[in-house]
């Protein structure tokens, strides 16, 4: 390469390979260990063992879990609507899962958002979109079985 284009290859080295497998440390994110309180009744989890124990403690209660992603457009524009739900219906538990670091609960998965419904520690809804009348007509169908 000569001429004006020059100043783009100083200092670069050529690699040995043209394509090399990624160090093992730098597949996965580093994970957060804790549970984070977003709210009394809003939980983030990070982890498949941190879903699989909040729906363990969970059993008695019925439980909306917001799979989404820190990339995700749309999943950001639905978490308002998501926490001012869990405020308007505190009888309901929930928690907002990163499909980023789990494997096995997101295997079903294949849009964000997507929201889930366990009851008894069992998956027994399951709907996706950035619709909030969507959200909320599920949030309050299930308010209603609780009561």
């Amino acid at each position: 390469m000569s001429g004006q284009w020059e100043w783009l290859w100083e200092g670069y080295e050529r690699p040995s390979r043209r394509h090399s497998k990624a160090p093992p440390d730098r597949l996965q994110p580093p994970r957060k260990q804790h549970v984070t309180k977003i709210l009394p009744n809003v939980t983030g989890l990070r982890a498949d063992e941190q879903l699989q124990e909040f729906l363990e403690r969970s059993k008695d209660a019925t439980v909306l879990v917001n799979f989404g992603s820190s990339w995700c457009s749309h999943c950001h524009q639905m978490f308002p609507h998501f926490l001012s739900l869990a405020k308007q219906f505190p009888q309901l538990k929930y928690a907002v899962a990163q499909v980023d670091y789990m494997h096995e609960a997101t295997r079903g998965i294949t849009y964000t958002p997507t929201f889930a419904v366990y009851k008894r520690g069992r998956k027994v809804d399951q709907f996706f979109g950035a619709n909030a009348q969507q959200l909320r007509d599920h949030v309050w169908l299930q308010s209603q079985d609780v009561s």
